[in-house]
Parts: C-alpha cells; sequence; structure tokens
C-alpha cells in the first residue's frame, strides 16, 4: 500500500523552517566574523531565536538580512523598529548576561530582542520589557508567546519609569537612544549592574556599557558607535532635526535656531580647498563640545543607500555667520559665508590630532547624578556634559586631555 500523500501546508511550512534556519546561520556566521558576536552564548541565543516569526508580513530572506527594519510609523517617521542584528549582537556582548540574572529591557519593539535576553538568562533568570505603545506591547507579547517565550513579562509603560514592581535588576538595557540617564533605571538596578544604552554624547552617538558604582555613579566599560529611535514619553529629548527650504535635512543642538541662516549660506557659491580624507571619529569627536556642530543630508529614498552628508561646524564672527562642511568620504573642505566656522574647525581638528586621533571605543564615560558631580578637573576630563540628571565627563583612556 502507498503511503498516504503529505498535507502541502506541512510542506511548505517545513521547507519554510528550513530556509530561515539556513538563513540564520548564515547571518551569525557573518556576525561571528565580523567580531559582532564574540562569545558562545549570544551565538547560541542568535541561532536559536528565530527572527522571522517576530516580523511577519515580509519575506524570511529579509528577516535575516543584517539591516534594521522599521515597523512602526508616526506623521510619517518610524517610530519602531527591529534593530539591525549587527548593532544587536553587539548590546547582548556588552550586556555580558548569565543564567538566573533579572534584565530590564526599554523598548519591547518587535519582541525578538527580549526573547534573545530569555535564552541569555535561561529559564532561572527573568525579562522584563516595556513599550509605551501598548499597540506595540501587545504586538510583541503575542509573538513572544508564539515564538515560545510566554515567560518573558511585556508591559506597556513609559520606560523612564522602569519597571519597580519586579526590581531590583542585574541588567538594564535601552533599544532606543537616550540624552540622559532617567534615575528610576539606576534604583532598580543593583549595585555592580550593568547598564547598556545608545547615549547621545553631543554630536555622538554610542551604545555605552556602564557600571553601577556607590551613590549612583556610573563609569563606561565599553563603547561602540551606533544610531536609533529616541526614547518617547517623559525623558524623551528634542529631535534636533529640522528640514530645510532646500530640501536638506539639518541635525545639531542648534538645528532650530540656526536652520534659516544655514539654509541662507547653502545658496552661496562656497570657497573649496583640499581637506585630508576625514576619519569616522572626527565628527563624533567635533559633536562633543560644539553647540554649533551640524550635519546635513539629503534622503535618497533608498533605504540601503547610504544618504548623502556632510558635516562640520557653523559659527558666526566679526565678518558674518559661516559654514565649513567636509565630505564624509571626500577630501574636500567647503567654506560658506565667514571664516570664523573655518578657524574653529581648524582648531579643533589640531586638538584632536594632538590627542592622536581618539576613536570612540577608546573614550571612558563617567556619569554622575546631577548635584553629586566632583568640581570640573582641569584634567583629565576632557569634555563635561550637563544633562537634567546626569553630568557625564569624557576622558580618553590613555588619560590625555584636552589643552
Amino acid at each position: 500500500m502507498d503511503p498516504p500523500a503529505q498535507n502541502a501546508e506541512h510542506i511548505e511550512i517545513a521547507q519554510s523552517e528550513s530556509e530561515a534556519e539556513g538563513l540564520r546561520a548564515s547571518l551569525v556566521e557573518r556576525l561571528s566574523a565580523h567580531s559582532a558576536i564574540r562569545g558562545a552564548a549570544v551565538e547560541r541565543a542568535m541561532l536559536t531565536v528565530p527572527r522571522h516569526l517576530f516580523l511577519p508580513g515580509g519575506s524570511i530572506a529579509q528577516a535575516y538580512a543584517d539591516v534594521a527594519i522599521p515597523t512602526h510609523w508616526e506623521r510619517g517617521a518610524a517610530v519602531s523598529s527591529a534593530s539591525q542584528p549587527t548593532m544587536v549582537a553587539i548590546m547582548l556582548e556588552q550586556l555580558d548576561l548569565q543564567p538566573g540574572m533579572r534584565a530590564l529591557e526599554i523598548g519591547a519593539g518587535t519582541g525578538y530582542n527580549a526573547a534573545l535576553l530569555a535564552e541569555l538568562v535561561s529559564p532561572e533568570g527573568s525579562v522584563t520589557t516595556l513599550d509605551i505603545d501598548p499597540t506595540i506591547a501587545e504586538e510583541a507579547r503575542a509573538r513572544l508567546w508564539s515564538a515560545g517565550y510566554e515567560r518573558v513579562r511585556v508591559l506597556a509603560a513609559d520606560g523612564a519609569e522602569g519597571a519597580p514592581d519586579f526590581a531590583p535588576y542585574d541588567r538594564v538595557v535601552l533599544t532606543v537612544g537616550a540624552a540622559d540617564i532617567s534615575p528610576a533605571w539606576i534604583e532598580q538596578l543593583v549595585e555592580d549592574g550593568l547598564l547598556v544604552l545608545p547615549l547621545r554624547l553631543g554630536g555622538a552617538e554610542a551604545s555605552v556599557a556602564m557600571r553601577k558604582e556607590e551613590d549612583g555613579v556610573l563609569r563606561s566599560v565599553s563603547l561602540t558607535p551606533c544610531g536609533f529611535m529616541r526614547l518617547r514619553g517623559a525623558e524623551s529629548a528634542p529631535e534636533r532635526v529640522v528640514t530645510l527650504a532646500n530640501g536638506w535635512r539639518l541635525a545639531g543642538e542648534r538645528a532650530s535656531e540656526i536652520g534659516p541662516e544655514v539654509a541662507r549660506l547653502l545658496e552661496m557659491w562656497p570657497r573649496r580647498r583640499l581637506w585630508a580624507r576625514p576619519s569616522p571619529f572626527l565628527p563624533l569627536y567635533l559633536g562633543l563640545d560644539n553647540t554649533g556642530f551640524v550635519y546635513l543630508w539629503k534622503e535618497t529614498g533608498n533605504e540601503r543607500k547610504r544618504p548623502h552628508g556632510r558635516f562640520g561646524l557653523y559659527a558666526e564672527g566679526p565678518d558674518g555667520p559661516s559654514l565649513a562642511l567636509l565630505a564624509n568620504v571626500l577630501p574636500m573642505l567647503l567654506i560658506f559665508g565667514g571664516s570664523a566656522a573655518d578657524r574653529a574647525l581648524e582648531a579643533e581638528v589640531a586638538r584632536w590630532r594632538a590627542l592622536d586621533f581618539p576613536s570612540l571605543e577608546t573614550w571612558q564615560v563617567t556619569a554622575y547624578p546631577r548635584g553629586n558631580e566632583p568640581p570640573q578637573p582641569v584634567s583629565p576630563a576632557n569634555v563635561r556634559i550637563q544633562r537634567r540628571h546626569y553630568v557625564f565627563d569624557v576622558a580618553f583612556a590613555d588619560g590625555k586631555a584636552l589643552p
């Protein structure tokens, strides 16, 4: 007797799962080759959690591409996404999660990262994830249950408040960008615990892993460049991004204030001169202590294509407003208007050169609760950044200070 014909639907599901498993293995292999994954625990977690189940509506191939995928929009702007797998892996390594730990995540998103956290803390640990949007929280909960992670606790709440009912936590991680540290996160974090967050430091944004010490002081143990959607809710910070009349997008601490003048300067014919090809870390450094730092770009309409961008300084001097811009790639300096911005950029680059071109990974960040910070030293703190709750001192690992 011939065996009964297999159900076509079951065959299709089996083929899809086999395809997903192969694509997941290929993605993990690439992340390991590029050192985003460095340990066996994160490798196992990313091989285990089926990312495609957290991204319904797209193809399996898209789910395992190394790109961020926007999932929710408000007024035409993305407000939630599935983070790029490379960045997910890097932050998981920064967290250094161990079995049995208690983890709090701010920004549930699709639920995929919470599933990875659950794999890393094992059934003996616990994961609580929050999202300010009830719809996003409910979707994350449903997908976690569907994927077999019903033990993850999902709450619809403002992440600024944390989740005090289930504290304390050994690890707190943000999957959204923040300009400051909410006191609630530190109150709910055990001493010697780690906080990992995409932190805006002037014009730079870095994923910073910080260890909690006495009196709420935190010291960085690792930094890596990143870019995330902003935290929403009580602790949200202004986007500091404006669209100019000539189609450029302008980002900077003073974007709203200087936007009209920058647009006017861009209408001028610039003076040009050759400049050494800029290091990718130069704009991060310039943005630390320069309220005139600007980044300009035009949208490409293609999420896979890098926007055409320039960065530099805006300044005002005796000969009027001025703008000095460097391309991200081309060795060319463009100068608009007066000479103040050009001179300021020259001075800043000279200071940066004297520090041996420090990459962001060498920076050391110490965060003090506002009011408990020590007097600002002439050395070794390079830059002090004041926020509402915390004061951030940024220094370089070799101890060199700005002159």
